[in-house]
């Protein structure tokens, strides 16, 4: 029995509907859009990014340092990879990546700390390590607001925690290394410390505070 002209028309529309959400959901590439039964777009996931983060690492040290780099230090060679720059993963946490980077053949003398952003990787923190001090152990992952954190680096002395973020705050408390506390707001940039204030205590410097599990020095992966 022939169709209806009415019923061959809606099935076309069916079928077009049908192409337009296939592509949609499929063609992008860039981000992946989640939607509820309804419909409506409620969140976009950034796509993983399409370098490696040595990528990154390699343009820091070309434009910052002017030198050369081997992505691994296990990978430097004699002679060739003399007075060049190389790093080593350190670890990952939240879809961050931290990395030691230093001189070919020697100790590192920074930690790098790269996330994901628009298909590439952006630093997030910089830490100069002083080779001439047993410095602060640990990787300096980002804080925020909640985190149960330990104090760590200060001895003999001790962190000095004060009523206000500022050098110039008064001193109300001074925690000694492995003193645990919870971070309850921050962070405010005063004196270029980036502050945090700690429940029960004060305004302290995220530099020597660290997440319970970086109380140990970070050691490279092979």
């Amino acid at each position: 029995m022939p169709i209806p002209a009415r019923m061959r028309l809606l099935v076309a529309l069916a079928l077009l509907a049908a192409a337009l959400t296939f592509a949609c959901k499929g063609g992008g590439g860039g981000s992946e859009t989640t939607q509820p039964p309804g419909g409506t777009a409620t969140a976009t996931v950034s796509a993983t990014p399409q370098v490696p983060p040595e990528d990154a690492l390699a343009r820091f040290v070309q434009n910052r340092l002017n030198q050369g780099f081997v992505p691994h230090c296990d990978d430097a060679q004699r002679p060739d990879d003399v007075g060049k720059q190389c790093a080593s993963k350190l670890g990952e946490r939240d879809g961050l990546v931290a990395y030691a980077l230093g001189p070919t053949f020697s100790d590192y003398t920074r930690i790098l700390i790269l996330k994901p952003e628009g298909g590439d990787w952006t630093l997030v923190t910089l830490e100069v390590r002083d080779l001439n001090q047993s410095g602060v152990p640990g990787i300096p992952w980002p804080l925020e607001t909640g985190a149960h954190v330990v104090v760590a680096g200060t001895a003999p002395d001790c962190l000095k925690v004060r009523d206000a973020p500022g050098l110039a705050a008064t001193q109300v408390d001074c925690l000694d290394d492995g003193t645990e506390v919870t971070v309850v707001a921050g962070p405010s940039e005063q004196d270029n410390i980036e502050w945090w204030q700690l429940q029960d205590h004060g305004w302290a410097a995220s530099d020597y505070l660290r997440y319970p599990e970086e109380v140990a020095t970070p050691t490279p992966e092979s």
